[in-house]
């Protein structure tokens, strides 16, 4: 007798009046693991496999997230918020596969940000559930689809996260912009990919070839002065130059919740409404003299005012 023939069929005189579904599901980050996910719920004798499978379905209900069922050791279904349950084997009435006992076992595998259409058709078409190769061929595909989401709001808004001062200053440091929306800011400088993003409150910087943010900062304001003096000051190094401008650091007249390295430096005075979190110790300096500068005087101090090249 095959697996399915033992967890689904026509009940039985010695199978329970009601099934005992044993749920489980894996954790979706550390701080998902503090709590057990275990817990128990009863259902009719004869319920089908995709009203079980939607009744003890995960708690965490993000779109675009792919959980995978499994009852008693049988993939069965996709669940999602997205589309509910994508049924992986005929909707039958389920019993156990100890139908005495009257007890299944569901647990909810999690397939990340896989898309779930997807996911159900690879896994309906015979591929092996494997993680890593799916995420893997899923790859590419989700790169495919977050660009196009991103042109797509490129163009459907005038608004935009860097100000028209501080493209034309990061143009002037050579800059070519390849994609500008209100939360995202894509540009290259020297065959080298930057990219300020918007999350949250904050705006994130990455650059210099590393996959993890350079920097972290509250406002966007702040944001801009950086970007553009950790630029310059590469730039200056580049060439040669002192790295530092002669110009006077005015720190104390900008207070900021500065964290370095995963470190923090106190700075007096600090609300924590304007913050800086660096990768690099070494980004310090631009933060020392961007704060109690606004824009314009940055722009000047770097001679970053010229026509764009």
């Amino acid at each position: 007798m095959g697996i399915w023939s033992r967890l689904v069929g026509a009940a039985s005189s010695d199978v329970p009046a009601d099934l005992v579904v044993v749920v489980d599901r894996e954790s979706v980050s550390m701080g998902d693991d503090a709590r057990s996910h275990h817990h128990e719920l009863r259902v009719p004798a004869g319920s089908l496999v995709g009203d079980v499978v939607e009744r003890s379905s995960p708690d965490v209900r993000a779109q675009g997230w792919s959980w995978v069922a499994v009852v008693d050791g049988t993939v069965v279904a996709v669940w999602s918020v997205d589309h509910g349950v994508d049924l992986l084997v005929p909707d039958k009435p389920l019993i156990a596969s100890d139908p005495a006992a009257g007890v299944v076992q569901v647990h909810f595998l999690y397939l990340g940000q896989l898309d779930p259409a997807w996911l159900h058709a690879r896994l309906a078409q015979g591929a092996p559930l494997d993680r890593e190769a799916l995420s893997a061929e899923h790859a590419p595909i989700a790169r495919t689809a977050l660009e196009r989401e991103r042109r797509e709001r490129e163009a459907a808004t005038t608004a935009r996260l860097l100000g028209p001062t501080c493209v034309r200053a990061l143009e002037h440091l050579g800059a070519v912009v390849d994609l500008h929306s209100d939360v995202l800011c894509r540009f290259d400088i020297g065959g080298v990919a930057w990219q300020v993003e918007r999350r949250d409150s904050m705006t994130v910087v990455f650059g210099r070839g590393r996959r993890s943010p350079l920097a972290s900062l509250r406002p966007v304001g702040l944001a801009e002065r950086w970007v553009l003096a950790a630029l310059a000051l590469d730039r200056r190094s580049a060439d040669g130059l002192d790295p530092l401008p002669d110009a006077p650091v005015r720190a104390g007249a900008e207070p900021v919740q500065l964290m370095v390295a995963g470190r923090a430096r106190a700075v007096q005075g600090s609300s924590g409404a304007v913050v800086a979190q660096l990768r690099d110790v070494r980004d310090v300096g631009p933060l020392d003299l961007v704060l109690g500068r606004d824009l314009d005087e940055v722009v000047a101090l770097f001679g970053l005012a010229g026509p764009s090249a």
